[in-house]
């Protein structure tokens, strides 16, 4: 929907009237100044007054001559007057006051003006911009305002209003891009660049065009010109056409930042989000994004120790601003100050309100979490609910049993990784009475339970009966799926999620769990196959397509290498980083694969490094981590960041086999003895679990 281009006299919205006060400056530009006394002489001959002074007569005056009588000369200066009636008539448009008629008037003055001379640029810019914002009609804006650009290509005003034009027709701002139009809007905002060199939504626009067409060198170039340029005199249109975003100095700082981040660039993207912050550093965005690049690597830095003093003097300054206490603290806890944030936070908690207790609470909570005090953090989730009144009494509130439900989810994952069956179930059984025995989020944590606790035939019967008990919730028909191939039935596992497929669209999801049965199985060709076919089903428009794209394609990264395509995987994960190029995952999986291969082991571990860098708690990214360590011979780290991934995932099979290898390597064979027969016991997959028991009997490491 086109709601920011509204017929004027049909529908007198806000919008329609703060775009025309933002057009109005360009139908100036580019006029000659001629005098209204030359005009009436142009138009009217010398002034009956002048030519007949002092004399008296009867004759007539001469007859007024038509329009094809004028000489050019005379042409061009009634067009002249005409575009100046045309304005005085649209001169509404700067303070509000413009009319339906007088914006007749104008279009019927700017009309005639171009009729008289069609090369008058300024006519034809001026009736564009009247079909742009008034009449809705870009087609006839598209038109006039090329028509103008034919007779001057310098005329500013039409370049924008074609590049202004393109922008919406592109479907960009709608996550409906089409590259052809984009590409109209890139030429077109070049040529306002180029009449001026320093215009904030040109620049802006440029930036934006760039990235969603895969250049983003110019993109980041564009949004460094756009940082640098004067602020914008008026970026309405650009905030109504981009939903919200503003045109200003801070903003484009901000814009670059983020921008930079997504291709990669950490460093430089840390540096522009302190300027930006350091002009808002109140603004809630500006925080986020500089949580962002700390997490993107950027915290090893001198411009990261340099933000983070100035995230200090915020907090100084400002003490209640929560997102920027918030922030400081899990960035002390990143560079192994956990004691010092943790006081930080209990020490801004007292002094807060409820609401912001809340989000102190539950970051701290993180913060423990992270650094494996599980304990500590279980009883932090406790004082919030019990902040809100909510004990072991069945809830009536939607809204309370939504809150219930997520930190009970939290408590219960918590005394897992803890190791504390008991209290897990435990939890379990006290969501159940807050909830009530109808509600599957329940069933859901008690089958994660028990397939957690190895109990899988349990497990199996449990997600059956939910599965009847739910027949609309698909979660159920996964877990028996999930569980079926923990127990070596793939085949029955497959074909229960086969039967949920119908052939549509929606089938996206059912291929990507049923490759991932089939992944976990050992059976590459068939994951592959499913793979594939979920990322054919990934094409959708906007976001959500792009991430089901990434999914996809991780997925079938991992189901190639399974197989031994090597080159294949290699690329799939390749197309991800090209979109994405921080994404935590395709970096870890990348690397990782390097490593099993022995293959480039300097630029794998950088790879891992990044994931690690942002995820610094991801079981799976330390193991890869600890086991590049271990090919590259540096033991002491592989046994670091090794043990600290088995702390963090107990039930991993790889995790628990890369610990005892090293072990092995080390001489501390009761160890590794000890870390393979963990693995062994959490096996599924049988040619994992041959291997196993090779080791156990005295068999050669891979």
């Amino acid at each position: 929907e086109r709601k920011y281009h509204l017929n004027y006299w049909t529908r007198r919205t806000r919008v329609t009237v703060i775009l025309a006060c933002a057009c109005a400056s360009v139908l100036w530009v580019d006029t000659p100044k001629v005098d209204a006394h030359s005009h009436q002489n142009y138009l009217f001959g010398p002034s009956q007054t002048s030519a007949t002074q002092g004399k008296s007569t009867t004759e007539p005056p001469p007859a007024a001559k038509t329009r094809d009588d004028l000489t050019p000369r005379e042409r061009r200066a009634q067009a002249y007057a005409k575009l100046l009636e045309g304005q005085r008539h649209y001169a509404g448009a700067r303070n509000g006051r413009l009319t339906p008629e007088s914006l007749r008037d104008a279009q019927q003055a700017f009309q005639q003006a171009a009729e008289l001379d069609p090369t008058l640029a300024e006519a034809d810019t001026a009736l564009a911009e009247i079909a742009f914002f008034y009449l809705d009609d870009f087609a006839q804006a598209e038109r006039l305002a090329t028509s103008a650009v034919s007779s001057n290509r310098n005329n500013f005003g039409a370049h924008r209003v074609l590049a202004r034009v393109h922008a919406i027709n592109s479907g960009l701002f709608e996550n409906k891009l089409n590259r052809a139009v984009a590409e109209k809007a890139v030429l077109s905002l070049r040529e306002v660049i180029r009449l001026d060199a320093n215009d904030p939504e040109a620049l802006a626009l440029l930036g934006e065009f760039h990235l969603a067409l895969g250049r983003e060198r110019e993109a980041v170039d564009a949004f460094i010109r756009w940082a640098g340029a004067p602020a914008a005199l008026d970026g309405r249109f650009y905030q109504v056409l981009t939903k919200g975003r503003e045109l200003s100095q801070n903003a484009a700082a901000a814009r670059l930042g983020e921008v930079l981040l997504q291709v990669g660039r950490s460093g430089e993207a840390l540096t522009a989000i302190r300027r930006a912050l350091a002009a808002e550093p109140n603004n809630l965005t500006y925080i986020e994004l500089l949580g962002r690049a700390f997490e993107a690597g950027g915290d090893n830095s001198s411009d990261a120790k340099n933000a983070l003093t100035e995230l200090k003097s915020i907090v100084k300054a400002n003490p209640n601003n929560v997102a920027a206490i918030a922030l400081l603290a899990r960035i002390e806890a990143r560079l192994g100050n956990v004691d010092g944030a943790v006081e930080l936070l209990r020490g801004a908690t007292a002094k807060q309100s409820n609401r912001d207790q809340f989000t102190l609470k539950s970051e701290l909570a993180q913060i423990h979490a992270d650094a494996l005090r599980y304990t500590d953090a279980a009883a932090l989730y406790e004082e919030i609910l019990e902040s809100r009144g909510i004990d072991t009494t069945l809830l009536t509130s939607e809204r309370d049993k939504n809150f219930a439900a997520f930190f009970m989810s939290q408590i219960i994952s918590l005394r897992r990784q803890a190791g504390q069956a008991d209290k897990a179930l435990a939890a379990i059984e006290r969501m159940r009475a807050l909830l009530g025995s109808d509600d599957p989020k329940v069933d859901v944590q008690y089958v994660l339970h028990l397939r957690e606790q190895g109990k899988r035939a349990e497990a199996l019967e449990a997600a059956r009966a939910a599965r009847q008990k739910y027949p609309d919730r698909v979660e159920f028909v996964r877990l028996e799926a999930a569980t079926l191939t923990e127990l070596g039935r793939v085949d029955e596992a497959a074909t229960l999620l086969s039967a949920q497929l119908d052939g549509s669209s929606g089938d996206y999801d059912g291929h990507i769990a049923i490759a991932s049965v089939y992944l976990e199985a050992g059976r590459g060709l068939q994951a592959v196959e499913s793979a594939r076919k979920a990322l054919e089903l990934s094409s959708t428009d906007g976001a959500v397509g792009g991430k089901r794209a990434t999914q996809a394609l991780l997925l079938l990264s991992s189901a190639q290498e399974r197989v031994g395509d090597v080159k294949g995987s290699e690329e799939s994960l390749r197309r991800v980083l090209a979109e994405e190029p921080n994404n935590a995952t395709a970096l870890n999986n990348l690397g990782y694969f390097l490593v099993e291969r022995n293959e480039r082991l300097a630029e794998a571990l950088q790879l891992i490094k990044r994931a690690v860098n942002a995820q610094r708690t991801n079981a799976s990214f330390l193991d890869s981590l600890g086991w590049a360590y271990f090919k590259l011979g540096q033991f002491e780290e592989a046994e670091r960041y090794l043990t600290d991934a088995s702390r963090r995932n107990p039930a991993s099979v790889t995790i628990h086999e890369h610990l005892g290898d090293l072990h092995q390597r080390r001489g501390k064979s009761d160890l590794a003895r000890a870390a393979w027969q963990k693995a062994l016991s959490v096996s599924v997959d049988a040619s994992t679990t041959t291997r196993l028991k090779a080791k156990l009997k005295g068999g050669a490491i891979k």
